[in-house]
């Protein structure tokens, strides 16, 4: 089988909220909801204090006004492989620290928290391992890896994901392959479940959603590990 191309992020940079959009609005939504969803979700799940948060894979940073209305007090740094990506969020966002991925080592540990949301079905399957354990130096101890993916189980998520442009390269995992993935970095799983069960339309909805996490039809599913 065929390696997929790597998506080049920097050539969608400017054009990624358009196209996102257009994709989840087979789904019901807006990136808003979307985005607001998993960070209000994760600051239910984590509860302790959280001062300093690493959002890897940042993109154009579509989190990091969410990060700030949930997380206050915390201290923002973003990292994404994409130049164009980071420029994007150091001129809407100049409170942010922004890292280059080459600059990210584990001279920075630290973090209370780090973010992989929507970022492993880009990265080639024999490279995740070694990804992962590289974030997990990043935390301080009692910090959190916390990952959020695309469901495979999901045939709307798998038609959004085969018809979106900056998912060409995209190889889905399962829940049990990410919670393998934190297992062997030497993080404890904490928290895990399916998520996106409830599209914008029907918001209101949502309170049945910590009832369903065990059934492998949301949209997304969130493992949460702990160093």
């Amino acid at each position: 089988m065929s390696t997929p191309t790597k998506v080049d992020f920097d050539q969608y940079a400017k054009d990624y909220v358009a196209m996102l959009e257009d994709q989840r609005g087979m789904y019901g939504g807006e990136r808003s909801y979307f985005s607001e969803y998993k960070i209000q979700l994760l600051s239910r799940l984590v509860q302790k204090p959280v001062s300093t948060i690493l959002d890897f894979g940042a993109g154009i940073g579509l989190s990091i006004p969410y990060l700030k209305q949930y997380f206050p007090s915390a201290r923002i740094a973003a990292s994404d492989i994409s130049e164009g990506s980071l420029n994007f969020i150091s001129e809407r966002h100049p409170d942010v620290d922004v890292i280059a991925d080459r600059a990210l080592s584990s001279d920075r540990s630290g973090f209370d928290l780090v973010l992989l949301i929507t970022v492993l079905h880009h990265v080639a399957v024999e490279e995740r391992r070694a990804l992962v354990k590289r974030l997990s130096n990043l935390l301080r101890p009692g910090g959190h890896l916390c990952i959020f993916e695309h469901n495979p189980y999901n045939p709307l998520t798998r038609r959004m994901v085969s018809t979106c442009p900056f998912d060409s390269d995209a190889v889905l995992l399962t829940r049990a392959e990410a919670v393998e993935l934190v297992s062997e970095a030497g993080l404890r799983p904490s928290h895990q479940g399916y998520t996106l069960f409830v599209p914008h339309a029907l918001r209101a909805l949502r309170v049945i959603e910590p009832a369903l996490t065990w059934l492998p039809l949301g949209g997304q599913y969130y493992v949460i590990a702990s160093r």
